[in-house]
């Protein structure tokens, strides 16, 4: 008898998961946080960036050595900034992305893919977690080290 009840409440529970599956939990890809790069002595990096989304994006880079933060500069989704390169040591740089909901910042996702001209394309996603990093990336950021 009690073997019948076991089977019976897993049949249950197996029905209403497929008549009634989870729609509030979603899965989104990508890392949240910054993403980390190097750059080598003497060479300098240019930022373009290329906004694609229903919310307003931005993107902040910030560069340092070691831990010691030497600067950081904040860019609008469309803007461009170059950092410098260093004469004296190599030095690195982090890209964060973020969209606006509702008056309020959040840090976007991000993947990083190649780009099909030699550099580097960070893709950012905004809170709808639709995972369009391939497709249509709600902020996308092309780096090209010279």
């Amino acid at each position: 008898m009690p073997k019948r009840i076991v089977i019976f409440c897993l049949c249950l529970n197996l029905w209403l998961s497929h008549a009634f599956p989870v729609t509030s939990h979603a899965h989104c890809e990508g890392i949240s946080g910054p993403a980390h790069f190097s750059l080598y002595k003497n060479r300098q990096a240019t930022f373009n960036s290329v906004a694609n989304a229903d919310y307003e994006q931005k993107y902040d880079i910030e560069w340092f050595i070691g831990s010691k933060v030497l600067g950081s500069a904040t860019r609008n989704g469309g803007e461009s900034f170059t950092l410098k390169g260093s004469n004296l040591s190599s030095n690195s740089f982090s890209v964060t992305g973020s969209y606006k909901n509702n008056g309020q910042w959040f840090i976007s996702h991000h993947k990083i893919f190649p780009d099909s001209e030699g550099g580097i394309q960070v893709r950012f996603e905004d809170g709808t977690c639709d995972n369009s990093f391939e497709t249509s990336p709600d902020l996308k950021i092309l780096i090209n080290i010279n």
